[in-house]
């Protein structure tokens, strides 16, 4: 209960300090409108065109990138939000006496995000709205119980990646590698704007290796051609296979970088 309390509190602040700022809110509604339409648009260059690759999720572009952006908002905000939550407190001199409350400083990383997640939701929501009342996207079959239960693996799995990318922030102050790496690989070869089968064959190997793939997989699937979650079972592994893996290594790493840095005495130098 008091977990949960505190975590409500970290929520709010995080509110109020946004609402602060409302022209940057409202400039970024604008701009996922401007991208929305910009990918529609596109889109309409391939009307009339049967394209093979698209296929198993449809046949149309439109309703396919849709989906990609939604989703992969997620990917950004769980590799940016466990960092900057590291960094900030860097800047603000405020990490050492964040590191002496009470609160475990795994709830702090956690709590600190957790607003962020609630945002990027609500853009997801958003996209798809905007999706369906602009642009005449429907999803009359989809799977939405389905659909919860695989985006509830994705957050799990991008979240590692974000705590893997706190870590690095711990040791080495800027420049990031994970986070440019990851994110570039994600959006590379994770079938964001385009299926991952028309990569050449080591493409779509290394795809193999990436949590988005998996995730915007079972969700086009579900979403767009109402699979049950047996259709979409080797999704749905892999994203824990990936959690099972890349939670305790990510977790490892965070703990061994918060322990050099505290021996070292440089918490608050970035």
């Amino acid at each position: 209960m008091k977990a949960l309390r505190k975590c409500w509190a970290f929520v709010v602040k995080d509110f109020l300090t946004d609402i602060s700022y409302r022209t940057a809110f409202a400039g970024q509604v604008v701009s996922l409108v401007f991208m929305v339409a910009a990918f529609y648009f596109f889109a309409r260059m391939f009307e009339g065109t049967t394209i093979q690759s698209l296929e198993p999720y449809g046949g149309d572009y439109f309703p396919f990138v849709l989906v990609g952006l939604a989703f992969s908002s997620y990917l950004g905000v769980a590799v940016r939000s466990f960092a900057d939550t590291i960094r900030n407190a860097q800047v603000l001199g405020t990490l050492e006496a964040l590191l002496v409350t009470p609160t475990p400083v795994g709830q702090i990383i956690v709590f600190s995000t957790i607003y962020a997640f609630l945002v990027t939701s609500l853009r997801v929501v958003l996209t798809l709205l905007l999706g369906m009342l602009l642009f005449g996207v429907r999803f009359p079959d989809a799977n939405w119980l389905g659909a919860l239960l695989v985006l509830v693996l994705t957050i799990i799995s991008f979240s590692f990646l974000g705590v893997l990318s706190a870590g690095v922030v711990l040791a080495i102050k800027r420049g990031d590698p994970s986070s440019w790496l990851v994110q570039g690989l994600s959006y590379l070869l994770g079938g964001v704007y385009y299926p991952v089968s028309i990569l050449p064959d080591w493409g779509q190997t290394l795809a193999q290796l990436l949590p988005i793939t998996h995730a915007l997989e079972a969700m086009r699937l579900l979403l767009l051609k109402g699979a049950s979650l047996g259709d979409v079972q080797y999704s749905l592994f892999a994203l824990l296979l990936f959690s099972a893996v890349a939670g305790p290594i990510s977790v490892f790493v965070f703990w061994l970088a918060l322990g050099r840095v505290k021996r070292d005495g440089s918490l608050s130098q970035f």
